[in-house]
């Protein structure tokens, strides 16, 4: 299995401490909903509050590599889907066609080749 780093995700999942701009629940006195207060002795209630509740803002450059990080995903993604068909097309027969069948006829022609198969084996005389 491919580690996280070869996706080049990783930043998402740890917690970087240096980010400026980004606040979160250790620091400017944002307190998680519903959870202890480090200043405060008490309980922190968790009332729909607006005020109340931390707004944590993500800066531009994380989420540019959060868009690049999934577009690398989703192309990795299609790459895959693409060899999977390629590879599905090789035990198909070819009818003499000069074009690549598409990814629907390649569905389609791989369900009747299937059931064609099924046909043949249960035509065969048993011996």
């Amino acid at each position: 299995m491919e580690s996280p780093e070869s996706f080049g995700y990783v930043y998402m999942l740890t917690t970087p401490q240096s980010d400026v701009g980004v606040t979160g629940w250790g620091s400017g006195g944002c307190t998680p909903p519903g959870g202890y207060d480090s200043l405060s002795e008490g309980y922190q209630s968790s009332s729909p509050d607006p005020g109340s509740r931390c707004k944590s803002r993500v800066t531009p450059l994380v989420l540019r590599k959060r868009r690049l990080a999934a577009n690398a995903r989703e192309r990795r993604r299609m790459q895959n889907l693409n060899q999977a068909f390629d590879r599905l097309r090789t035990f198909l027969p070819q009818l003499g066609q000069d074009r690549q069948l598409s990814k629907y006829e390649t569905l389609q022609m791989a369900q009747t080749y299937i059931a064609a198969l099924y046909d043949l084996l249960e035509q065969r005389p048993s011996a």
